[in-house]
């Protein structure tokens, strides 16, 4: 119920303010996804997505054993995805409400996502601490201390490596050398 809360608390920011802004059909389907990958976390628990187990009987491959990893992964996923698929919509919307162009509209919707990131982890924190208690499946961080961190570095990653391949993309259409 709680992760859903920001769904939800999204949702209705979007709804009261949809005759203000609009979204190409791209944005769209890019929020769309993301809500889709966290949809699938909620509804297992973000440590219970059997995502190893999926790609295991797709490929042959047991991504687990492939790279050593110890934990579920799947949080750590929607969190670069978050950055890959949340930051070109908030620059949409920063280019048309607030007039910026360029490097700048990028630096902001880079700053959304890290600021956002930061808050959705703190809210981790919080539910974890005070609702959930110390063993709460609400927070993903399964014994790793620098989980928040490395969440947050996935989502800024994310939307950094996004926004740099835009960049490159728009200087060749322009057929300049940056």
């Amino acid at each position: 119920m709680i992760e859903n809360s920001l769904v939800v608390v999204g949702a209705l920011a979007v709804w009261f303010t949809r005759h203000r802004f609009y979204w190409t059909p791209r944005s769209w389907a890019l929020v769309v996804l993301f809500l889709c990958l966290h949809q699938v976390g909620t509804h297992y628990t973000y440590p219970g997505v059997p995502y190893v187990a999926a790609i295991e009987n797709l490929t042959g491959l047991n991504i687990e054993q492939l790279f050593g990893w110890q934990r579920n992964h799947y949080d750590r996923f929607v969190h670069l995805g978050y950055g890959v698929l949340v930051v070109l919509p908030i620059r949409e919307i920063i280019t048309r409400e607030c007039q910026l162009k360029g490097a700048w509209a990028s630096l902001i919707a880079w700053s959304f996502v890290l600021s956002t990131s930061m808050l959705y982890e703190l809210m981790e924190w919080i539910g974890a601490q005070y609702v959930g208690g110390a063993h709460s499946v609400f927070v993903g961080a399964q014994g790793d201390i620098w989980d928040a961190q490395k969440d947050m570095a996935a989502a800024a990653g994310g939307a950094l490596l996004v926004l740099v391949c835009r960049g490159h993309s728009l200087w060749a259409r322009l057929g300049v050398r940056p």
